[in-house]
């Protein structure tokens, strides 16, 4: 399919780029933002129970600047694969002091869009002011210090990983000495940007604290979860009509009253997800995948904590899916309170935790006061134990993409921030709930909306794949090629068959079919996929290209360029639909649309015309 652009990119009715803090400029950010970095002997003083030690080196891993608003973590779609695959096995790599195993948070998402995808409801970057008072004033508190090798550049924010929903910095220190600007979004993911002319590697390490109300739920307020306290003073959550449609149906099923109270609302819907099974979804729950999943009672952690969120959403509380490579949880915001973790389990496969060091496990000063179902007390996120690190311990894998993409701006297949996460999006390495991140890298990481830079370059709404997002889509791939692996058994004689593969239609995301376009426009393709016998190719992995004059064009996405605007996988008929983000730095011109399949085990590699 042949498209062109315009000369001038631009129309000049719409307005294709708002500026956000993260596009800033270093001396274009607020007074005080910059602070220095502290010495060795500051640090260790500042770290108390953290014990810092200059001795101790973070892991091989570096996590790479990002735009916070680009497709790596813009929306994240959730898959379908609740069952857990033979042989998993999960990594999980620790870069906190006293480990908050497996609970490092490296991708959060705040809101759902209207296609029931997981999204950064203001990606825009707000200053965190090192050693700013604690916003939880007195209330007891928990101190931390990690420990992460990072690259810094001169345009883009570089996400590290944080351990709560809530946190504040309170000191740091890189070698060598940077001076650095601290950030987060609305999500509270975080970020750091320095004053550098060139790309940087750093190590860099960091005292946060956080309130001990972060990690258990603490204080339940009174009132009903359809009554406007619920909100905090936040604004109300966004409800899309999908979710509007189902909750209610959700709701009866639990038992639980719109009107019931708070705690008694919580607590019997934390204890129904969290007696979730490892098993298929089943296939007579049609319709929208959020419905299937509540309603289904299967699943990974992922696919609990998203249920979770939306249904926490759906009755007027906000709420936040947050996870790493190899696992996700929710986060609540309790009236009157703050931000909760919500852990509601996963898969019950290994979990192997790495440090660079050994170090204490932390355990929160609350005890759990959500509902246990017979099971969830066996999962190794439910029993945090006063254990070293290097452990072997059982948990779920996230499907999502090694490391979180999301984190750490890496594409599909990347690592996330501080580990790796299988299936993750669009970095992800290793088995994770995706994001999935916010940092780190991970699945999860599909089309999003968010501003672009500079004058004549559209917004990046992001390039996602439908499946769950580009590192979801690769996770969702993965998987389906697993079950083709061990149905065909290992006969090395099974012949591969030619593959057809085709795009049928290029709209914008307002319906209209595009025979022209604006560079940074986001597309829907679609198209289908056969096999030389005229069969439907099903889960099929897909991805997206431009060419021209013969070649495929290289775009940048996060701080790799590639040829790939998006991957997704085919469904049961052969079809495919994907969201694509066209580059905002095109040039003017004819190009073509092209889909690619890498193939799999019966089906082998091919290209659209």
């Amino acid at each position: 399919m042949v498209l062109a652009v315009p000369g001038l990119a631009q129309s000049p009715g719409r307005r294709l780029h708002r500026e956000i803090p993260g596009d800033l400029g270093v001396g274009a950010m607020p007074a005080g933002v910059l602070s220095p970095s502290r010495s060795a002997e500051e640090l260790s003083s500042t770290a108390g129970p953290g014990r810092w030690d200059e001795s101790q080196r973070p892991g091989g891993e570096v996590i790479r600047p990002r735009e916070n608003w680009s497709s790596v973590a813009a929306a994240r779609e959730m898959d379908r694969d609740t069952r857990s695959p033979p042989g998993t096995e999960l990594r999980y790599t620790e870069v906190f002091n006293p480990s908050i195993a497996p609970f490092k948070r490296t991708h959060a998402y705040d809101a759902v869009d209207e296609l029931g995808r997981l999204v950064v409801r203001d990606p825009s970057l707000r200053a965190v002011l090192v050693d700013a008072p604690a916003r939880w004033g007195s209330a007891p508190a928990a101190r931390f210090t990690g420990d992460v090798a990072i690259e810094l550049s001169p345009q883009s924010p570089t996400p590290i990983p944080s351990v709560a929903a809530e946190q504040r910095v309170v000191s740091y220190r890189t070698e060598p000495e940077v001076t650095l600007a601290f950030f987060e979004d609305s999500a509270g993911n975080a970020f750091v940007r320095a004053p550098v002319g060139e790309l940087r590697r750093v190590r860099l390490s960091y005292v946060v604290e956080a309130p001990q109300r972060a990690f258990t739920m603490t204080g339940m307020p009174e009132g009903t979860l359809s009554t406007p306290s619920a909100h905090r003073g936040m604004a109300e959550p966004a409800v899309p009509d999908f979710l509007r449609a189902n909750v209610g149906e959700v709701l009866r099923h639990v038992g639980v009253s719109p009107d019931a109270p708070v705690a008694e609302g919580v607590g019997m819907l934390a204890g129904y997800f969290r007696a979730f099974r490892d098993d298929v979804l089943p296939g007579n729950l049609d319709g929208q995948l959020y419905r299937a999943l509540a309603l289904g009672g299967v699943g990974a952690c992922r696919h609990r904590a998203y249920a979770f969120v939306l249904t926490m959403h759906g009755v007027g509380i906000n709420a936040r899916f947050a996870g790493n490579e190899a696992h996700a949880w929710a986060e609540v915001a309790i009236p009157g309170g703050g931000w909760s973790r919500v852990d509601l389990g996963g898969w019950n496969v290994p979990l192997r935790t790495e440090a660079p060091s050994d170090r204490d496990a932390f355990v929160p000063a609350n005890p759990d006061p959500l509902p246990r179902p017979p099971g969830y007390g066996q999962l190794y996120s439910s029993t945090p134990s006063p254990t070293r690190a290097n452990q072997r311990a059982t948990h779920e894998p996230t499907p999502d993409g090694a490391g979180d993409p999301a984190a750490a701006g890496q594409e599909p297949g990347a690592r996330t921030a501080t580990g790796q996460e299988p299936g993750a999006p669009e970095t992800a390495s290793g088995a994770g709930t995706g994001p999935g991140s916010a940092t780190g890298t991970g699945p999860g990481n599909g089309p999003g909306t968010g501003p672009g830079t500079g004058p004549g370059t559209g917004p990046a709404t992001g390039v996602g794949t439908p499946a769950a997002g580009a590192s979801e889509a690769t996770a969702a791939a993965g998987a389906a090629e697993r079950r083709r692996v061990e149905a065909a058994g290992d006969d090395p004689s099974a012949a591969r068959v030619e593959t057809t593969l085709r795009v049928t239609d290029v709209r914008a995301t307002d319906g209209a079919a595009l025979a022209s376009f604006v560079r940074g426009t986001l597309v829907e393709v679609s198209g289908d996929a056969q096999d030389e016998t005229g069969a439907p190719a099903a889960d099929l992995p897909v991805s997206f290209e431009l060419w021209r004059n013969g070649r495929a064009v290289r775009v940048d996405r996060g701080s790799e360029p590639t040829t790939s605007l998006g991957t997704t996988v085919t469904n049961e008929d052969g079809h495919y639909a994907a969201r694509v983000l066209l580059p905002v730095d095109l040039g003017w011109g004819p190009y073509e649309l092209r889909a690619r399949t890498p193939g799999d085990t019966r089906r082998l590699p091919a290209r659209s015309e």
